[in-house]
C-alpha cells in the first residue's frame, strides 16, 4: 500500500499551502492562482486558471505530480508531456524528502512546469525574472533563506525599481 503517511501528509499540505500562498506577487492572485490535490498516493500541483476570462470561474490546469512510495519511503516527480501524460521528471528521479522535489519543481532547471504557461505564471514578476522580494518569499517556504542574503551577488535575479521597469 503506498498511502501517504498522516503525519506526512500534514506536513506536505502545510508546505504546499505556503509555497501556494506566497506565489508572487501577492496583488495578481485575480490573475492566477496555484493549488494543489492530495491523493492517496500523490499530490498534484495545478494553476487554476479563468474560463472565457470569466472573473470568478476557472479550471485547473495541471503542472506537477508527486508520487509517494511507502515501500521505499520516497517521493518522485512527474511532468506532462505533449500528450498530457505523467512522465517522470528526468533530473531528480527519485527523493526521500518531499521538499527536494519541491525544490527542484520550483527552480525548474529542465523547463517542463513553468515554461508551458506562456509567461502568464506568478511564478515570475515578470518577463526578466523574479524580484528579490519575491525570490525571499519563495526562498523562506522552500528552506533555502541563505540564498536571500547573497542574492545582490550571486543570482541572476534582478531587483526591479522604477528605474529598471
Amino acid at each position: 500500500m503506498n498511502e501517504i503517511p498522516l503525519h506526512t501528509r500534514r506536513l506536505v499540505e502545510k508546505l504546499l499551502q505556503a509555497y501556494c500562498d506566497r506565489i508572487c506577487p501577492p496583488s495578481a492572485r485575480h490573475a492566477v492562482m496555484l493549488g494543489f490535490r492530495l491523493e492517496f498516493d500523490r499530490v498534484t500541483i495545478h494553476e487554476l486558471q479563468k474560463l472565457f476570462g470569466i472573473p470568478g470561474t476557472g479550471q485547473p490546469v495541471e503542472l506537477a505530480q508527486f508520487r509517494y512510495r511507502a515501500d521505499r519511503n520516497s517521493w518522485r516527480l512527474y511532468h506532462l508531456d505533449e500528450r498530457s501524460r505523467w512522465r517522470p521528471y528526468p533530473r531528480q528521479p527519485v527523493a526521500h524528502g518531499f521538499i527536494d522535489l519541491l525544490r527542484e519543481f520550483d527552480a525548474d532547471p529542465a523547463g517542463v512546469f513553468w515554461g508551458r504557461l506562456n509567461g502568464r505564471s506568478l511564478r515570475w514578476c515578470s518577463p526578466r525574472g523574479r524580484c528579490v522580494d519575491c525570490d525571499l518569499r519563495y526562498c523562506q517556504v522552500l528552506g533555502v533563506a541563505e540564498r536571500a542574503n547573497n542574492l545582490e551577488s550571486s543570482s541572476p535575479v534582478r531587483r526591479l525599481t522604477s528605474a529598471s521597469t
